[in-house]
Protein backbone atom coordinates (compact mmCIF):
# COMPACT_ATOMS: atom_id res chain seq x y z
CA UNK A 1 0.00 0.00 0.00
CA UNK A 2 2.71 2.36 0.86
CA UNK A 3 4.34 1.51 -2.31
CA UNK A 4 1.19 2.37 -4.39
CA UNK A 5 0.83 5.69 -2.07
CA UNK A 6 4.53 6.97 -3.23
CA UNK A 7 4.09 5.82 -6.86
CA UNK A 8 0.87 8.35 -6.92
CA UNK A 9 2.09 11.36 -5.17
CA UNK A 10 5.31 10.93 -7.70
CA UNK A 11 2.24 10.59 -10.78
CA UNK A 12 0.68 13.57 -9.09
CA UNK A 13 3.57 15.35 -8.46
CA UNK A 14 5.24 14.86 -12.59
CA UNK A 15 2.00 16.09 -13.56
CA UNK A 16 1.80 19.29 -11.65
CA UNK A 17 5.77 20.25 -12.78
CA UNK A 18 4.44 19.59 -16.73
CA UNK A 19 1.42 21.34 -16.14
CA UNK A 20 3.54 24.51 -14.82
CA UNK A 21 6.01 23.73 -17.45
CA UNK A 22 3.55 23.95 -20.08
CA UNK A 23 2.28 27.16 -18.47
CA UNK A 24 5.60 28.61 -18.32
CA UNK A 25 6.14 27.94 -21.91
CA UNK A 26 2.84 29.62 -23.18
CA UNK A 27 3.34 32.75 -21.31
CA UNK A 28 7.23 32.77 -22.25
CA UNK A 29 7.14 35.76 -25.12
CA UNK A 30 8.93 35.59 -28.73
CA UNK A 31 11.95 37.94 -27.47
CA UNK A 32 12.24 35.49 -24.28
CA UNK A 33 12.94 32.80 -26.47
CA UNK A 34 15.37 34.65 -28.87
CA UNK A 35 17.49 35.41 -25.94
CA UNK A 36 17.61 31.65 -24.97
CA UNK A 37 18.46 30.44 -28.18
CA UNK A 38 21.39 33.16 -28.46
CA UNK A 39 22.97 31.46 -24.94
CA UNK A 40 23.01 28.37 -27.39
CA UNK A 41 24.87 30.37 -29.96
CA UNK A 42 21.78 30.55 -32.52
CA UNK A 43 20.71 33.93 -33.41
CA UNK A 44 17.14 34.23 -34.48
CA UNK A 45 14.42 36.68 -35.15
CA UNK A 46 10.91 36.75 -36.02
CA UNK A 47 12.56 38.16 -39.32
CA UNK A 48 14.82 35.76 -40.25
CA UNK A 49 11.61 33.20 -39.56
CA UNK A 50 9.52 34.71 -42.06
CA UNK A 51 12.43 34.89 -44.69
CA UNK A 52 13.24 30.77 -43.75
CA UNK A 53 9.35 30.54 -43.93
CA UNK A 54 9.43 32.04 -46.94
CA UNK A 55 11.29 29.81 -49.03
CA UNK A 56 9.71 26.89 -48.51
CA UNK A 57 6.43 27.81 -47.17
CA UNK A 58 5.40 24.21 -45.13
CA UNK A 59 5.98 24.10 -41.51
CA UNK A 60 7.29 20.62 -41.63
CA UNK A 61 10.30 20.98 -43.74
CA UNK A 62 11.22 24.33 -41.80
CA UNK A 63 10.76 22.51 -38.56
CA UNK A 64 12.71 19.73 -39.48
CA UNK A 65 15.19 21.67 -41.29
CA UNK A 66 15.92 23.62 -37.76
CA UNK A 67 15.51 20.41 -35.57
CA UNK A 68 19.20 18.84 -37.94
CA UNK A 69 20.56 22.22 -37.71
CA UNK A 70 19.94 23.58 -34.02
CA UNK A 71 17.40 21.47 -32.40
CA UNK A 72 19.45 18.05 -31.74
CA UNK A 73 22.14 20.02 -30.56
CA UNK A 74 19.67 21.74 -28.04
CA UNK A 75 18.20 18.11 -26.89
CA UNK A 76 21.90 17.09 -26.31
CA UNK A 77 23.19 19.75 -23.90
CA UNK A 78 19.77 21.33 -22.55
CA UNK A 79 20.42 24.19 -19.97
CA UNK A 80 17.11 23.80 -18.42
CA UNK A 81 13.59 22.59 -18.93
CA UNK A 82 11.88 25.70 -20.82
CA UNK A 83 13.46 25.11 -24.54
CA UNK A 84 14.30 21.87 -25.93
CA UNK A 85 13.52 21.49 -29.61
CA UNK A 86 9.76 22.12 -29.68
CA UNK A 87 10.87 25.71 -29.47
CA UNK A 88 10.88 26.20 -33.23
CA UNK A 89 7.41 24.60 -33.69
CA UNK A 90 6.44 27.18 -31.32
CA UNK A 91 7.79 30.31 -32.83
CA UNK A 92 6.47 28.92 -36.32
CA UNK A 93 3.28 28.25 -34.73
CA UNK A 94 3.06 32.21 -33.13
CA UNK A 95 4.85 33.94 -35.85
CA UNK A 96 4.02 32.77 -39.58
CA UNK A 97 0.26 33.27 -39.25
CA UNK A 98 0.58 36.87 -38.55
CA UNK A 99 2.64 36.53 -41.79
CA UNK A 100 1.31 34.39 -44.46
CA UNK A 101 -2.40 33.03 -45.32
CA UNK A 102 -3.12 29.61 -45.96
CA UNK A 103 -4.48 30.34 -49.13
CA UNK A 104 -1.04 31.97 -50.26
CA UNK A 105 1.05 28.87 -49.05
CA UNK A 106 -1.17 25.54 -48.77
CA UNK A 107 1.01 24.53 -45.74
CA UNK A 108 -0.92 21.43 -43.95
CA UNK A 109 0.19 22.20 -40.98
CA UNK A 110 -2.24 25.65 -40.94
CA UNK A 111 -4.58 23.57 -43.08
CA UNK A 112 -5.13 21.25 -40.13
CA UNK A 113 -5.28 24.37 -37.43
CA UNK A 114 -8.00 26.09 -39.36
CA UNK A 115 -10.12 22.75 -39.86
CA UNK A 116 -10.10 22.09 -35.59
CA UNK A 117 -10.94 25.72 -35.15
CA UNK A 118 -14.31 25.25 -37.82
CA UNK A 119 -15.08 21.81 -35.68
CA UNK A 120 -14.11 22.96 -32.38
CA UNK A 121 -16.59 26.34 -33.12
CA UNK A 122 -19.89 24.07 -34.51
CA UNK A 123 -19.44 23.79 -38.27
CA UNK A 124 -23.12 24.37 -38.91
CA UNK A 125 -22.61 28.38 -37.84
CA UNK A 126 -19.27 28.58 -39.15
CA UNK A 127 -18.89 31.47 -41.37
CA UNK A 128 -19.06 30.27 -45.01
CA UNK A 129 -15.90 32.60 -46.21
CA UNK A 130 -14.03 30.95 -44.02
CA UNK A 131 -14.78 27.22 -45.20
CA UNK A 132 -13.74 28.28 -48.50
CA UNK A 133 -10.57 29.46 -47.34
CA UNK A 134 -9.72 26.25 -46.65
CA UNK A 135 -11.19 24.93 -49.68
CA UNK A 136 -8.99 26.77 -51.84
CA UNK A 137 -5.95 26.08 -49.37
CA UNK A 138 -6.49 22.34 -50.27
CA UNK A 139 -5.91 23.19 -54.09
CA UNK A 140 -2.85 25.26 -53.43
CA UNK A 141 -1.58 22.62 -51.54
CA UNK A 142 -2.44 20.05 -54.44
CA UNK A 143 -0.70 22.39 -56.67
CA UNK A 144 2.03 23.48 -55.53
CA UNK A 145 3.29 19.85 -53.81
CA UNK A 146 2.24 18.52 -57.36
CA UNK A 147 -0.31 15.97 -55.04
CA UNK A 148 -3.60 15.07 -56.52
CA UNK A 149 -4.85 12.34 -54.26
CA UNK A 150 -7.49 13.57 -51.92
CA UNK A 151 -7.09 10.74 -49.03
CA UNK A 152 -3.73 11.32 -46.63
CA UNK A 153 -3.64 14.72 -48.03
CA UNK A 154 -3.66 15.80 -44.57
CA UNK A 155 -2.66 12.68 -42.32
CA UNK A 156 -5.76 13.17 -39.59
CA UNK A 157 -8.59 13.06 -41.65
CA UNK A 158 -10.25 10.95 -43.87
CA UNK A 159 -10.72 13.38 -46.10
CA UNK A 160 -13.38 12.96 -48.52
CA UNK A 161 -15.91 12.74 -45.27
CA UNK A 162 -14.49 16.45 -44.60
CA UNK A 163 -14.87 17.79 -48.33
CA UNK A 164 -18.36 16.02 -47.68
CA UNK A 165 -19.13 18.03 -44.24
CA UNK A 166 -17.29 21.47 -45.34
CA UNK A 167 -19.25 21.35 -48.56
CA UNK A 168 -22.49 20.56 -47.07
CA UNK A 169 -22.50 23.72 -44.42
CA UNK A 170 -22.36 26.02 -46.95
CA UNK A 171 -25.41 27.53 -48.20
CA UNK A 172 -24.36 30.17 -50.87
CA UNK A 173 -23.39 27.84 -53.61
CA UNK A 174 -23.39 30.83 -56.34
CA UNK A 175 -21.33 30.56 -59.60
CA UNK A 176 -18.15 31.56 -57.39
CA UNK A 177 -18.59 28.50 -55.07
CA UNK A 178 -19.42 25.74 -57.98
CA UNK A 179 -15.99 27.23 -60.05
CA UNK A 180 -14.07 26.08 -56.48
CA UNK A 181 -15.64 23.00 -56.18
CA UNK A 182 -14.65 22.37 -59.69
CA UNK A 183 -11.08 23.40 -59.28
CA UNK A 184 -11.07 20.53 -56.71
CA UNK A 185 -12.80 18.34 -58.61
CA UNK A 186 -9.98 18.98 -61.16
CA UNK A 187 -7.02 18.92 -58.32
CA UNK A 188 -7.97 15.59 -56.77
CA UNK A 189 -8.62 12.68 -59.00
CA UNK A 190 -9.98 10.78 -55.96
CA UNK A 191 -12.49 13.42 -54.79
CA UNK A 192 -16.12 11.85 -54.66
CA UNK A 193 -18.52 12.32 -57.29
CA UNK A 194 -21.03 12.26 -54.56
CA UNK A 195 -19.96 15.33 -52.94
CA UNK A 196 -21.23 17.42 -55.55
CA UNK A 197 -22.58 15.63 -58.64
CA UNK A 198 -23.54 18.26 -60.69
CA UNK A 199 -19.99 20.01 -60.64
CA UNK A 200 -18.37 16.28 -61.14
CA UNK A 201 -21.06 16.27 -64.31
CA UNK A 202 -19.63 19.28 -65.74
CA UNK A 203 -16.06 18.73 -65.13
CA UNK A 204 -16.33 15.13 -66.58
CA UNK A 205 -18.37 16.88 -69.67
CA UNK A 206 -15.86 19.61 -70.08
CA UNK A 207 -12.43 18.86 -68.69
CA UNK A 208 -9.51 21.23 -69.12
Amino acid sequence: MAKTSKKSEQSAKNLLEGLTMLKKRIETSNEEYFAKLSEYGFEFSEKRIVEDYKRVKDTKTLENFYYEQYGRYIDDHQKDMLVNSDVFLTLIHRIIPNHFDITETGDPYFIERAIDDLYRNDLKKADQKEIEKVLKAMTVFSKTRNHHTLEGSLERFDMNGLFSDLIRACHNRNPEFRNLIREMYECFDDMDPKIFPSVYREVKKNPK
